[in-house]
């Protein structure tokens, strides 16, 4: 009996123990929307979402891989994936099958194959796949390899094998064929060497920036119509530009209605009756509340506002709320209340800033708020009156702090005044404060939380994309998208331009509006599609520019001042020529205060050829130029991109050969996987561009 078969039928117990977690690795990790076709009903068993290099892509095939992965998604998170997370899911689905598709394609044109005895020696070898040896890897990083081998010897979990087996064959295969594509890559061992002279070798330098900006006006070096078209002509190939479309469009998003809200309250308040009738507040938490339940004790400042002054005013026993908050709704029911050891203050202020370091004015404005409050004034709204602070709006409160949350001297003002005291002016760096000292507590509070999120209803969705499907049929059969979007009061949006299968400025990834896009007309309007803010929209193709080299008058703001750069730098370069003349091999660049007054010399420290160099950045002309001098020369002048330089290598380290022996091995492997990569990703790019893709996903998710 051949040996793979026997290991097929020789499957252990122990091997189903991982065959879950092996299927939420294998299952791609992406999601589904099956509620969310349009509403023309198909068959999808027997209908194609695509087709790649002629292969068809059954939809029934699509969704259910969509499934499995919105599942185990689920599994790890404990939440539905949203509409979002859905569509990036399908992309993600999609892009996977493209590769898969065009990579089987390229392994059977080149003849790559996987034997039995490969996989074979694979799993039962020294160092077996990754997911399958960390299921039997503890927390230490041991291998069992007693258990492994186990897992390999029982009858039942033969099934589970062959998906593994398919799975490694795959992998392997895939393998294979990327080692075929980088197989050109090499790396000599002079660019080893000259990696590490790049990391490693230090150097010291002066140097003296002639930045061309400073040194001449812009109306010095007017720039022509004519010298841009000239530019333009000469550099066509930089500016060609690839076709690109723009949308204008409606957006209608997606939010909680007031049925929607009414529903959670009503729970909660349903919650509550069953509380009060006796149930157990606890059981109910466990049941209800979307977060877990802290058994912790809470200080002052650590819960929000609304839910701080409601636990810390009520008693043992109380059951508050609903109370909203930002993340939803809460019921809370206080557990307990005990003395911490911090002690907390709460308190309000009224800021008077010092505007133009006028102190006096600044002390005498708080003194005189200060005795308003003395009169009896409401301290409140002399707070919204006067305080130029964030906390002005509501009355100047800054709610509980504890100690070292404050600039000292307030925080010592605070401290040193009795509850309900009015206290000031206090000066810190912000300016003048009047504080009122509002409450004083060590209390710490344990509570159960029963918080319910708001959602949006299938009803609140459907009203919404209704609304946006009633636009989209007036639009179209008016033919005036503007004008119908401002007769509704709609707000029109309108993208930047992109290109043909790229990613849609503001919208994300949505493949049928990019066909729509590169197959209609200007003025062509799209059904109702999903935005990435679980909202909808409408488009309209607002603009179509096909592929080539735009006029001078689009590219003038990129052309006048790349053209004006060049000027000036032509008109210093004799400049700075003649200014080095003057330096003798001896000198200090420092002769620069004398030979041209306003040039500082800049020291260059410590600095590698790869490094980041300060004051200069990474400039490859600058770097090529300071690696070729000897130490204790004058440079000629070096063009970099900030302008023309004139640098004196003061000092080089030495190659330390016993270094770069140690590591040029690791420095060689890095090479060559950079640049295996480099030549896998372009291949890949490639094989993208010359396949056949009919992607119609769009006919069947909105």
């Amino acid at each position: 009996m051949p040996l793979m078969t026997k290991i097929r039928e020789n499957m252990t117990r122990t091997f189903a123990v991982f065959a879950g977690v092996f299927v939420v690795y294998i299952v791609l990790d992406w999601g589904m929307d099956l509620g969310g076709r349009k509403s023309a009903q198909r068959s999808v068993e027997a209908q194609e979402i695509g087709k790649i290099n002629g292969h068809s892509i059954l939809a029934k095939d699509f969704a259910e891989l969509v499934r499995q992965t919105a599942e185990n998604q689920k599994a790890q998170t404990g939440n539905e994936p949203d509409e979002n997370q859905l569509r990036a899911i399908r992309d993600q689905i999609w892009t996977q099958l493209v590769e898969e598709k065009i990579f089987e394609d390229e392994i059977e044109r080149l003849g790559i194959t996987v034997t039995n005895q490969e996989i074979v020696d694979w799993v039962r070898g020294d160092n077996p796949p990754a997911f399958l040896r960390q299921q039997f890897t503890d927390s230490l990083g041991n291998f069992n390899r007693q258990g492994y081998e186990s897992a390999i010897q029982n009858p039942q979990n033969a099934p589970i094998w062959i998906r593994v087996e398919d799975f490694l064959r795959k992998q392997r295969l895939r393998e294979k064929l990327q080692s075929v594509i980088a197989a050109g890559a090499r790396v000599a061992e002079s660019e080893v060497l000259q990696k590490f002279i790049d990391q490693n070798i230090k150097y010291d330098a002066d140097c003296i920036l002639f930045d061309p900006n400073t040194m001449v006006k812009d109306e010095e070096v007017p720039v022509t119509e004519q010298e841009m078209q000239s530019f333009l002509n000469d550099n066509s190939v930089e500016f060609k530009q690839e076709a690109t479309r723009k949308f204008k469009y409606v957006s209608f998003n997606v939010l909680p209605a007031k049925g929607d809200t009414d529903a959670v309250t009503d729970d909660l308040e349903d919650i509550k009756r069953r509380a009060g009738e006796g149930a157990d507040f606890l059981e109910l938490a466990k049941t209800y509340s979307e977060t877990p339940i802290s058994e912790s004790f809470f200080k002052h400042g650590e819960l929000s506002k609304e839910k701080e002054n409601a636990v810390f005013s009520a008693a043992v026993g109380d059951i508050i709320g609903p109370l909203k908050e930002q993340d939803g709704f809460h019921l809370v029911k206080v557990l307990e209340f005990r003395d911490g050891n911090e002690e907390f203050n709460r308190a309000s202020h009224i800021l008077i800033n010092i505007e133009n370091n006028d102190s006096v004015k600044a002390l005498k404005e708080a003194k005189d708020v200060f005795a308003k409050t003395k009169a009896g004034e409401d301290f409140a709204q002399l707070a919204a009156t006067y305080s130029k602070d964030g906390s002005a709006s509501i009355g100047g409160d800054l709610g509980w702090f504890g100690t070292g949350r404050m600039v000292k001297p307030f925080e010592d003002a605070v401290v040193k005044a009795k509850v309900g005291q009015i206290v000031g002016p206090v000066k810190t760096q912000f300016g003048y404060h009047i504080i009122k000292v509002v409450g004083r507590s060590k209390q710490e509070v344990k509570i159960a939380d029963i918080h319910m999120q708001v959602r949006v209803s299938s009803a609140t969705r459907e009203a919404s994309y209704q609304q946006a499907e009633d636009f989209a049929y007036v639009a179209k059969e008016s033919g005036e998208f503007i004008k119908t979007a401002m007769e509704n009061n709609y707000t029109i949006s309108e993208t930047q331009p992109f290109q043909k299968d790229a990613f849609i400025p503001g919208v994300g990834s949505h493949p049928g509006l990019n066909k729509l896009a590169f197959s209609g007309q200007v003025g062509d309007i799209s059904e109702v599609v999903s935005l990435p803010n679980s909202g909808y929209g409408v488009f309209m193709i607002s603009d179509v520019r096909d592929a080539g080299v735009p006029p001078v008058s689009e590219l003038k703001a990129t052309l006048e001042p790349r053209i004006r750069r060049e000027k000036k730098m032509e008109k210093i370069k004799g400049m700075v020529a003649d200014i080095r003349k003057q330096f003798s091999p001896t000198d200090s660049l420092m002769k620069i205060a004398s030979i041209k007054p306003g040039h500082s010399v800049q020291n260059l420290r410590q600095f590698t050829i790869s490094g980041f160099i300060p004051n200069v950045g990474r400039d490859i002309k600058f770097n090529g130029a300071i690696s070729m001098m000897n130490v204790g020369t004058i440079s000629e002048p070096i063009e970099g991109q900030r302008g023309w330089y004139i640098v004196k290598l003061l000092s080089k380290s030495t190659l330390d050969t016993a270094a770069y022996n140690a590591q040029k091995n690791n420095l060689r492997t890095q090479l060559i996987s950079e640049r295996r990569n480099s030549l896998i990703t372009e291949w890949t790019s490639k094989l993208k561009k010359s396949a056949e893709i009919v992607d119609n996903r769009d006919m069947w998710y909105r």
